[in-house]
């Protein structure tokens, strides 16, 4: 078993997402009391890396609770190219570490064209803080480890407070709404550790089938697009072959053609239309590759193999993005460590100093071998 600092945080995501819900009135008491008298039109979520994916995982509900367009964007492609006609525009920087300087370009560039902003991060000196109307913290503490695990649903989660409080406050929407949607988070929530504990005897399972992989693709859809990147994303950071990540039917124009037996496949098989032709695809791609991990819930699975995770997912369609993530986190977590490397640094923790992309503050940055 690891006893990486990334396993253990991994291990803690499901107290510090109840902590965010409990404590969710003074958490975004800041933002709704700036905001509850402006009138927002849409919304844009900013954000580079997990940050941008835990946008992307945030919009659909945002998008059903609000009945508003939520954009998420990397904030340098806002910056550089976007032009916002509506004034009645929100902007949220999100950046668990508060250092990102595209972060900070993104919230320049929304309040010179007279939008509204807010920052959100962990770090409680945030240098994007000082860029925006606002400052909404993610409390998760910091984590001490180059890939960030608890804080990628931490940062959905404060997001989507952030909003649904707003939306409370202003009157769109009835406390009752409210609690619904609350509920069917604590739901999933309280899954979580049931599937952290199926992906680690997952893990063991398909390890020594795993650990020569040097091309791997992970493929979904619907609501888990944000986790598909951000599952490539980790597996990238820690154990650091080459790995892309695609919605389903992006992978169905063209990217099957380079399937070879040294290709090794993730799929995130939530319920839906496509889990079936998910397993179509296996079917297909296993003539030219054995190496198909499939997770999902055992309902509708036609040809099981030991190389699936298969546990009882709740299947929320909007919250179940946080708990898709967990295998792959996993993976990626255990496989490093068995590879010889620490999950917890960065190949370079000078990185970002030496190219310019994020303003180091001694604390957020410093990782302990």
């Amino acid at each position: 078993m690891s006893t990486s600092k990334m396993y253990d945080y991994i291990c803690e995501t499901p107290a510090v997402l109840h902590r965010i819900l409990d404590n969710r009135t003074e958490i975004v008491r800041e933002f709704v009391e700036y905001y509850k008298e402006k009138s927002i039109d849409q919304i844009y979520l900013l954000g580079s890396g997990t940050s941008y994916h835990a946008g992307l995982n945030a919009k659909r509900y945002l998008e059903e609770i609000l009945q508003k367009k939520v954009f998420p964007m990397y904030p340098t492609q806002f910056h550089r190219y976007e032009k916002v006609f509506n004034k009645n525009t929100l902007v949220i920087g999100i950046s668990q570490g508060g250092q990102s300087l595209s972060t900070v370009e993104g919230l320049d560039s929304a309040k010179k064209q007279g939008l509204f902003t807010a920052a959100v991060s962990e770090n409680p000196t945030a240098l994007i803080f000082r860029h925006a109307d606002t400052q909404t913290r993610i409390c998760v503490d910091n984590e001490q480890c180059g890939a960030k695990t608890k804080g990628f649903a931490g940062s959905t989660l404060t997001i989507e407070i952030m909003l649904t409080e707003l939306a409370l406050a202003k009157g769109e929407i009835s406390e009752a709404t409210a609690q619904m949607y609350y509920q069917r988070m604590i739901r999933v929530i309280d899954n979580l550790d049931n599937i952290i504990h199926a992906a680690d005897n997952w893990y063991e399972s398909i390890r020594e089938d795993f650990l020569p992989a040097k091309r791997i693709i992970v493929v979904g859809y619907d609501n888990n697009y944000g986790s598909i990147l951000e599952g490539a994303l980790k597996i990238l950071e820690t154990v650091r072959q080459g790995v892309t990540g695609y919605d389903i039917e992006e992978f169905f124009h063209g990217i099957y053609n380079s399937i070879t037996e040294d290709s090794y496949l993730f799929y995130l098989a939530s319920e839906g239309d496509y889990k079936p032709r998910t397993e179509k695809l296996i079917e297909i791609l296993g003539e030219w590759t054995p190496h198909n991990y499939l997770i999902g819930s055992p309902d509708g699975i036609q040809q099981n193999s030991d190389r699936y995770c298969l546990t009882d997912f709740t299947e929320d369609p909007l919250f179940s993005c946080w708990e898709y993530i967990i295998p792959l986190q996993i993976v990626s977590c255990r496989a490093a460590a068995d590879l010889g490397r620490n999950p917890d640094i960065p190949k370079d923790p000078n990185f970002h100093a030496r190219i310019g992309s994020k303003e180091l503050d001694g604390v957020r940055d410093h990782y302990e071998k």
